[in-house]
């Protein structure tokens, strides 16, 4: 009887010895646009490089169908800056995404002088991290996306100064996230 009363105090003892172990820290950081919104709040953050590195994983939440149909091939912000002391809609560089026939694009997406410029990168697996990457150099943006080749827009004259401000994920054109969508980001800088 006291040998196994000793067993059993073991085991508890281990168990409870594990049990009490921290979980490991997700490192990813979870974007939730909620339904019938574009974003999930302001988030004011300086880029201190002229580099911006990070992961992305898209979930099924990332599949979705707008309520007009050439909405569809509106182009969804992932991440990015603005530039040169700027409004974002003035000069800014940023993957872009969307859901088109059945695959989920990546694309390079930019604002040179209030003009918009965008560029297919390619297509990236959901439930999958792949690597990103956003370059200012003198005279372009140039876009890495893990397994596609390197991508250039041409960027406005350089500037003197420049104050970059992070832009963060963001649902839409037109239409609002018809669900929540969850974008998991790891950014490395």
């Amino acid at each position: 009887m006291n040998k196994l009363l000793a067993t059993l105090l073991v085991t508890l003892l281990l168990a409870a010895l594990f049990s009490c172990e921290p979980a490991l820290e997700d490192p990813y950081e979870n974007f939730v646009i909620p339904s019938g919104k574009h974003d999930n709040g302001w988030k004011m953050q300086s880029l201190q490089s002229k580099t911006l590195s990070f992961s992305a994983i898209f979930n099924q939440s990332a599949i979705y169908e707008t309520q007009t149909q050439e909405n569809q091939h509106d182009i969804n912000k992932l991440m990015g800056f603005a530039d040169c002391n700027s409004n974002h809609h003035q000069n800014s560089a940023r993957f872009g995404w969307r859901w088109l026939e059945g695959k989920l694009e990546i694309h390079a997406y930019a604002y040179v002088n209030g003009e918009r410029r965008t560029e297919l990168i390619g297509i990236v697996d959901l439930d999958q991290a792949f690597d990103y990457q956003l370059q200012l150099t003198n005279d372009h943006y140039v876009f890495y996306l893990q397994g596609y080749d390197l991508v250039k827009i041409e960027r406005n004259a350089p500037c003197t100064r420049g104050l970059y401000y992070m832009l963060y994920p963001y649902f839409g054109g037109d239409e609002t996230a018809p669900h929540d969508i969850l974008i998991q980001v790891l950014t490395k800088y």
